[in-house]
């Protein structure tokens, strides 16, 4: 197709730099193995956005083409091969009404977890975490990240550094330019919490072996009214903080894109296979919400969100009896 272009891609690599030049081996390889497991979990061969370009971030696959040609140069450069990646199995048959947007399909909420705590959000109890919680080194893979600051990397042969008194300081490896929620208040810095509960834009079967401790998933069949629902129960219950439901933005750590990350709503683009969605509640650096976790009650949402286990049968709910096909 038009839109691949390696010709392109490699001399815009050339004018730029070699931004991962600074990676060890392993971490390079390691870049691959993301960008090939994201590839196979978004892309199916017959994607609805093979029209967005790659300026267009994370949702185009050319992005994501781009992104693993650029890396492949560096492997070239250095004379080593890059090892295989692992194969994702392929996206099993949906039942109609379960593709999510990024899939072409529609709007749903989708959250994986364990069903006793999923029976609870059906019936009514959201939890919201401090985003500062999932800095543990104890959390699986795919749920531990820095959630209150976001950076990306330049090598340090791109960087010039001046002093004060006009002298050059000389960095070594990648210079992190990073975005930190917080503030200062008597020449210190201190952390602006936030707390968070997410969602998946799509239903993805895949991802329950992703996520340590799952075994079924919750669907939220029409998310404004879980937001119109929620919002009345929010507002009494944390009055002074804003609430907000959006996608998250995916990055490229070592490629910078237009726009500065943002904590709370970026993401390196590692993560990007969960299409997350979350539900965001900011207090903007007034009093925290809660000492942890931050519960709210809204009441039954079993008119509009169905309860299913790993097999795709369903525990509770409104819906058909079986995500799968």
């Amino acid at each position: 197709m038009p839109a691949y272009d390696e010709e392109l891609w490699t001399l815009m690599d050339r004018v730029g730099g070699r931004n991962l030049v600074n990676l060890s081996d392993a971490t390079l390889q390691a870049r691959l193995d993301h960008l090939d497991r994201n590839i196979q979990y978004l892309d199916n061969g017959n994607t609805p956005r093979d029209s967005l370009s790659e300026d267009n971030g994370w949702l185009s696959p050319w992005w994501w083409l781009r992104a693993r040609h650029w890396t492949i140069l560096e492997f070239q450069r250095r004379g080593i091969t890059s090892m295989p990646t692992s194969t994702i199995l392929p996206m099993p048959a949906l039942a109609p009404g379960f593709d999510g947007v990024v899939a072409g399909g529609r709007k749903l909420l989708v959250r994986l977890g364990e069903t006793r705590w999923l029976l609870q959000l059906l019936n009514g109890c959201i939890r919201f975490a401090p985003a500062g919680t999932y800095r543990n080194e104890n959390l699986d893979a795919a749920r531990a990240d820095e959630e209150m600051s976001k950076a990306y990397r330049r090598p340090a042969q791109a960087i010039r550094i001046t002093g004060s008194d006009g002298s050059t300081i000389e960095p070594i490896g990648d210079v992190v330019f990073a975005s930190r929620r917080c503030v200062e208040r008597n020449g210190e810095l201190e952390n602006t919490p936030y707390w968070f509960c997410s969602f998946s834009s799509d239903l993805d079967p895949r991802l329950f072996k992703e996520f340590a401790g799952s075994d079924a998933c919750i669907v939220i069949f029409e998310p404004m009214k879980f937001v119109e629902r929620a919002l009345p129960h929010l507002n009494r219950a944390a009055p002074h903080a804003a609430k907000s439901l959006f996608p998250n933005e995916y990055f490229d750590p070592h490629f910078p894109c237009g726009y500065k990350p943002r904590a709370m709503v970026s993401k390196e683009m590692a993560f990007a296979y969960q299409r997350e969605m979350r539900f965001a509640l900011d207090p903007e650096g007034g009093p925290p919400l809660a000492d942890g976790a931050f519960f709210v009650e809204i009441g039954s949402i079993e008119d509009i969100a169905a309860v299913y286990a790993a097999s795709g049968d369903k525990i509770a709910g409104t819906g058909p009896r079986s995500f799968l096909a």
